[in-house]
């Protein structure tokens, strides 16, 4: 998936090809080398990875001399939207590129310098073309890109229409082109890799985790991204089941785009079901993870009811926890609720973002206020530092796998449900040392490490202990 803060636009598959979110438009690429051409969604060996992590990707085909790159991202002015393509000839030899753009019920006009959907413009090359085709219905655009056309231009209109431009792209040259889906030509075309750079601002300050795992801190990094791209859809069920984990991550602002858009489809009863009890967990993770007012007062009742039949102990909690401050009486019918609710049914995500997202955070920190132990009135009352010992716990590490022993585990800034915490974990010889600090949140919060040393817990804000050597430690 590819996009921008204004949301996702479209996925790339893993030959390079793009596909609209709407399908209202693809796009699809060759290369040619002397007289024959290779269409990459038809060639085997294309290779598809992400830039710097980014919501942007490279796909590299391999051809006599080397490879020819293709990049795929968004760009956005703020007038202006744009999918930028990128082609770079890595390889050894001149050659050409071709970018084959594809629509539904339309007319399109091609010349070198342009081509036009419907009149308006929507691929613009940043130099001129040396062939042009365009072709409707059944009739295939390639085997006239591989008759070598001139740069006559050409219009068809039909039912499918498609149009391409052919490129000669020398050694170590590169070629973009945009794709205009709002607005104008974008008046600069930034790279893909520029592209890709700009994310690293968007999520500089975000949570960080350094682990033994490198695929698991890639992809959180990864997942960043695509959340924050995520928070911009169309869809508000999805777009409310990022909004908890960017405030997880310590990107409230973008998480609040969610949120936006989450009261929107809310307060006109478009939420049933599962998408109501995701908007429900977006607006309380605004109160209790970035401790800002949601205005979840004013949404209760209706998203509750609209939610009957898929809500879960834990998320009926939260509310009555969020609501005992300004409506006693919300919270109690919501604590007499949860009461009612199946303790088995617990919250899961279905979009494949938070799924990953869930994952990789359960391996930190679990936060859950739903245990063996907990119950609602242990929960509801943390407002004014009343829970009881032990009603209220984050437990770090809850599960460590046995590769992460004996090497060092950095976390920063994680956002739970009771205070955003930091912790390191260093080795003495087999023995842990857990260094932590926990900031806002009520006072009376358990801290324990089951994963590591299940007998240790605290209730310190900040602090260090050399907890018990592991069971499964290093060299044991």
């Amino acid at each position: 998936m590819i996009g921008d803060l204004e949301g996702p636009l479209a996925v790339v598959d893993e030959h390079g090809r793009l596909q609209t979110i709407d399908r209202r438009w693809s796009f699809e690429w060759g290369v040619g080398v002397g007289d024959r051409w290779r269409v990459a969604h038809e060639t085997a060996g294309t290779r598809r990875q992400r830039i710097n992590d980014a919501p942007v990707y490279e796909t590299r085909l391999r051809i006599s001399g080397g490879d020819v790159v293709a990049r795929a991202a968004v760009a956005n002015d703020g007038v202006s939207r744009a999918l930028v393509v990128e082609f770079e000839n890595v390889s050894s030899d001149a050659l050409a590129v071709a970018l084959v753009g594809r629509a539904i019920d339309g007319e399109v006009s091609a010349a070198s310098d342009s081509v036009s959907l419907d009149g308006r413009l929507w691929i613009h090359p940043e130099r001129q073309a040396g062939g042009v085709v365009a072709t409707s219905g059944a009739r295939d655009p390639w085997p006239e890109i591989q008759d070598g056309p001139d740069a006559d231009p050409v219009s068809v209109r039909g039912s499918e229409v498609a149009a391409g431009l052919v490129m000669a792209l020398p050694h170590r040259q590169s070629v973009k082109f945009q794709v205009v889906v709002e607005g104008r030509a974008l008046a600069r075309t930034a790279s893909p890799a520029e592209i890709a750079s700009g994310w690293s601002a968007v999520t500089t300050d975000a949570l960080s985790v350094d682990v033994a795992d490198v695929d698991l801190g890639t992809a959180w990094r990864r997942i960043l991204g695509d959340l924050v791209v995520q928070a911009g859809s169309d869809d508000p069920a999805s777009a409310a089941e990022a909004a908890p984990i960017l405030d997880i991550a310590g990107l409230a602002r973008e998480a609040d785009r969610a949120r936006a858009a989450v009261v929107t489809a809310a307060e006109a009863g478009l939420l049933t079901g599962v998408p109501a009890v995701a908007a429900l967990r977006a607006l309380l993770s605004r109160d209790l993870r970035v401790e800002r007012v949601s205005g979840i007062d004013q949404l209760a009742d209706l998203l509750v009811s609209r939610a009957t039949g898929s809500l879960d102990i834990e998320t009926v909690i939260l509310l009555a926890r969020v609501l005992e401050g300004s409506d006693p009486k919300a919270a109690a019918d919501a604590c007499r609720l949860a009461a009612s609710l199946d303790p088995k049914r617990r919250w899961q995500p279905v979009t494949p973002v938070a799924k990953a997202a869930e994952r990789v955070l359960r391996t930190l920190v679990d936060d859950s206020c739903v245990g063996t132990s907990v119950g609602v009135d242990s929960i509801v009352g943390t407002a004014g530092d009343t829970a009881e010992a032990g009603g209220v716990r984050i437990d770090l590490l809850p599960e460590a796998p046995s590769e992460w022993f004996g090497r060092p585990v950095d976390v920063r800034g994680f956002g739970t449900l009771w205070g955003r915490v930091s912790f390191s974990v260093r080795w003495h010889g087999h023995r842990p040392a857990l260094l932590w600090e926990r900031t806002g949140g009520p006072d009376r919060v358990e801290l324990r490490c089951l994963g590591l040393d299940p007998r240790w817990s605290s209730f310190e804000r900040h602090g260090e202990a050399l907890l018990a050597e592991p069971p499964r430690a290093p060299g044991k």
